[in-house]
């Protein structure tokens, strides 16, 4: 089989000739005499596109040749007028070629391999055995793209043996070889489609380096992606500028000032909400048990409940909540077994929760419920 997309990677349609047509699970695996689509592998993703009128959803390389997977059969011998989705191709070929400049720029600057890469439906992810910083990434980026800039060829040549220069490579390569080169900055071992030229990838924009087990992960756009992906980042900081009365390029200040005010309110209401609950807290006298209701409170209000009443109550269950959607619980008890009295509440209320000193929870029973449970237990 001729592996047209080697010879052409820029052929968009071509004669398909049939040699095998399987029905396999509602779906057909098609063999070709000539193929222009390219097989998933390497972390580039299958061509799709269509043979005749059966749509060609997957592509694969198995060891009896490569399966076409469409959806409708076709007759073996006979010759189809066939395309391939080349606005996908075209994006897998920008992003397979933007992969070998930066690795080529990253294995120069700091001697690190390529490690795993992946051409995904949102964003390309390529992993390397060395951390990088978000300042290495834009060193990285800059450099990418003025090899763009330069417009440099992207060659491909086949060895029969292992070449005698140095090359990059994920593992050791037996039979026939396909080394591509950019001059200056890559030399590696590839099956993947590749561009003509840098010039046509386009864009090269890093949006993201992150610790990915002992090493990094960088999240990479380009050509069309990397546009939409300032398209859709310009429209959304045009809109919080807008709402903020501020220039676009001011807004990060903006919005920390408004995080700062935010926190220092927070703060205050925290302050004012723990001294409500010590004036109420205040008001009650010892006593045996006391449950209280209140609307809205965080963990934090409910331990300063629990605070303030521990020492001179018997017993005191904070609830917050609502009867549709069940209610939280923080209980403390100085005269009874916790865990076992929230083991039988849970039962009795449908909750779930526990705890030895102070125990938290969730019950889906309603207010009336909860009071009377209370009512009818002695401690």
């Amino acid at each position: 089989m001729r592996k047209l997309y080697y010879e052409s990677p820029y052929m968009k349609d071509f004669k398909a000739k049939v040699i095998s047509c399987d029905e396999k699970s509602g779906v057909y695996e098609i063999q070709l005499q000539d193929t222009a689509f390219y097989p998933e592998g390497g972390g580039q993703p299958a061509d799709t596109g269509y043979i005749g009128e059966s749509c060609v959803s997957h592509v694969k390389a198995t060891p009896a040749g490569i399966i076409h997977i469409v959806d409708k059969p076709l007759s073996p011998n006979h010759e189809y007028d066939s395309a391939i989705d080349w606005e996908r191709r075209f994006d897998h070929m920008q992003h397979h070629s933007a992969e070998h400049l930066v690795s080529g720029i990253i294995h120069d600057l700091y001697g690190a391999d390529n490690v795993g890469f992946n051409i995904g439906e949102h964003y390309v992810t390529i992993d390397f055995n060395c951390e990088l910083s978000k300042e290495d990434a834009h060193k990285i980026e800059f450099l990418a793209n003025t090899a763009v800039f330069k417009n440099i060829p992207i060659n491909a040549e086949y060895f029969d043996t292992v070449p005698p220069f140095s090359y990059r490579s994920k593992k050791e390569l037996k039979g026939i070889i396909r080394i591509v080169t950019i001059e200056g900055y890559d030399v590696c071992a590839c099956a993947g489609t590749q561009l003509a030229h840098t010039g046509e990838i386009g864009l090269i924009k890093i949006i993201s380096v992150q610790k990915y087990k002992s090493g990094s992960r960088l999240y990479l756009l380009c050509g069309h992606r990397a546009l939409k992906d300032y398209q859709m980042k310009e429209d959304n900081i045009s809109s919080i500028a807008a709402l903020l009365s501020a220039k676009p390029y001011e807004t990060a200040e903006f919005v920390a000032k408004i995080h700062e005010e935010r926190e220092a309110l927070k703060f205050e209401t925290l302050s004012l909400k723990n001294a409500i609950i010590d004036m109420k807290t205040a008001e009650l006298s010892s006593s045996g048990k006391t449950v209280i209701f209140e609307d809205n409170l965080s963990n934090e209000e409910m331990k300063r409940y629990i605070t303030n009443l521990s020492e001179k109550i018997g017993l005191i269950a904070v609830f917050s909540g609502n009867d549709r959607e069940g209610y939280r619980y923080m209980i403390s008890s100085l005269t009874s077994d916790v865990a076992v009295l929230v083991k039988d509440m849970n039962a009795a209320l449908n909750g779930k929760g526990g705890g030895k000193g102070t125990a938290g929870g969730h019950v889906m029973a309603d207010k009336a419920q909860i009071e009377a449970y209370f009512n009818n237990i002695n401690i």
